[in-house]
């Protein structure tokens, strides 16, 4: 410190360069980390459809973030990137405050799906978000059967008819045939709710039957074991 006199004056500038420099990367990493999480969503999928106007600024948002980035890409200097202009001091918070929004309305598109199908609680966001993106295919939903579900392991539909439903499947690869082929079409929330009531009214009709079964002077108790689902045989 005794020895900066000579170089005091390109000390103070380069600190006041290296403390700009660091907030703009605070900044920039802030709205990145945002951009990344909406980018997933709101470039094509299905969710942009159902929120057009978020869709729309998130175009917007995209259009300056990729300027800002190219901007970067022919610098390759992150001092002079966010020293040499002002341009990243203004528009970083503006696209952070936008970014924002699109986030707040997209939050409130999930709550909304979730109080028309609650079992969407015990999903996470961005697992919310791959079921609803990919929502006008019925056979993405498999791997998201048992958050939503009891024992759904998978579900079998038709070989020929795409999206009609047949038979739900455990984990331990037990069946119960639906007492109706179910429709997987429309809003998935709907439909998901359809197929658990579905489920659940087949179950009871496999009970009904069984509790005529077994009323039965023929009735062969380990036939009926190996051939029955296990929650039927514990009743």
């Amino acid at each position: 410190i005794r020895y900066n006199a000579p170089y005091r004056k390109s000390i103070q500038e380069w600190i006041g360069k290296l403390t700009v420099t660091l907030d703009i990367i605070e900044k920039w990493l802030m709205v990145q980390n945002l951009w990344i999480y909406l980018e997933a969503v709101f470039v094509g999928g299905d969710i942009a459809k159902q929120l057009p106007a978020e869709a729309k600024r998130f175009q917007d948002i995209d259009k300056t973030w990729v300027r800002i980035m190219q901007k970067a890409h022919d610098e390759m200097n992150i001092v002079n990137t966010c020293v040499g202009d002002d341009l990243l001091d203004h528009m970083l918070p503006h696209l952070f405050e936008q970014l924002e929004l699109c986030q707040k309305s997209l939050t409130g598109y999930l709550e909304c799906k979730r109080a028309i199908f609650p079992r969407f609680f015990f999903v996470s966001d961005p697992a919310l978000l791959e079921i609803l993106g990919q929502a006008s295919d019925c056979h993405t939903i498999q791997p998201h059967l048992l958050s939503i579900s009891e024992n759904i392991y998978e579900v079998e539909f038709n070989s020929k008819d795409y999206d009609h439903i047949l038979s739900c499947i455990s984990r331990e690869g037990e069946k119960i045939v639906l007492e109706s082929v179910l429709r997987a079409t429309g809003t998935v929330e709907v439909w998901l709710g359809e197929l658990l009531s579905l489920q659940q009214k087949s179950l009871h009709s496999i009970i009904r039957l069984t509790s005529t079964q077994i009323s039965e002077e023929d009735f062969l108790i380990l036939p009926f074991i190996y051939e029955s689902i296990a929650q039927v045989i514990f009743l």
